[in-house]
């Protein structure tokens, strides 16, 4: 069994070798002609809803944060949120237990 596949395999290899090169390239449009005929559509049904709503969600971002930059603003010159005089108190508070 093993000669008569060698046998076949060898002969294949020499009509391979034989054969001339052929182009391999798809023709302009193949992809697009194929789905045509297969009856699917050429992008997803979901993708214009997908890129509506995430072109909505940066807006509402970046709205939102611009909100919280205009609030936050008035307060951009007083003393930071963590005086010395609560690190001090918390440090000594730490030190008694």
């Amino acid at each position: 069994m093993m000669n008569h596949f060698d046998a076949k395999w060898q002969r294949g290899a020499a009509r391979a070798r034989e054969a001339a090169p052929r182009d391999t390239t798809m023709p302009h449009g193949f992809t697009a002609r194929v789905l045509a005929a297969a009856g699917a559509p050429a992008s997803p049904a979901w993708e214009p809803v997908w890129c509506r709503l995430s072109l909505g969600w940066l807006a509402g971002a970046l709205a939102a944060l611009a909100i919280c930059a205009l609030l936050e603003l008035p307060h951009l010159r007083e003393t930071p949120p963590l005086d010395p005089g609560v690190e001090n108190t918390v440090a000594q508070l730490i030190w008694r237990l």
